[in-house]
């Protein structure tokens, strides 16, 4: 039995940890929203990869398409893969939930990054965030770093 003086440390203890590992756990997707999320990600990504903006932007989430028109997305992504070359290598790096983002509206978001390399790029890191739009897992965000 534990000594009555110390009930309180235990207790206290348990909630510190508590209060410390379940924001860690419930940023974890759960297993079928993160491979219907992945999947999304990966056909976004190939699309891309094979030089079919256009179709990129078209499967994209609404809130994306307000902040960047197709134009504007196909001259931008024309230009990039002309720098960085075409993809040799993708990984995916990590999986994270969250029910919010930056300037956009609350609702389910999950962010991929994958740690690729290009022919003229030997490390880069691509950030796709997708979305639950309308039951369905849209891309509601890439960035290439």
């Amino acid at each position: 039995m534990i000594p009555k003086q110390f009930r309180i440390h235990i207790v206290l203890i348990i909630a510190a940890v508590f209060m410390i590992v379940y924001p860690i756990l419930s940023e974890r997707p759960d297993t079928e929203k993160a491979e219907k999320a992945t999947a999304v990600a990966m056909e976004f990504l190939q699309l891309i990869d094979a030089e079919k903006y256009a179709e990129s932007w078209q499967m994209a989430a609404n809130m994306m398409k307000e902040k960047i028109s197709e134009k504007e997305w196909v001259e931008k992504l024309t230009e990039a893969r002309a720098l960085s070359g075409t993809v040799v290598k993708r990984s995916e790096k990590s999986v994270s939930y969250s029910t919010s983002a930056e300037d956009s509206p609350e609702g389910e978001y999950i962010s991929l990054i994958f740690s690729s390399k290009y022919q003229r790029a030997e490390s880069v890191s691509e950030y796709v965030t997708v979305m639950l739009e309308e039951g369905h897992w849209k891309v509601a965000g890439y960035f290439i770093q």
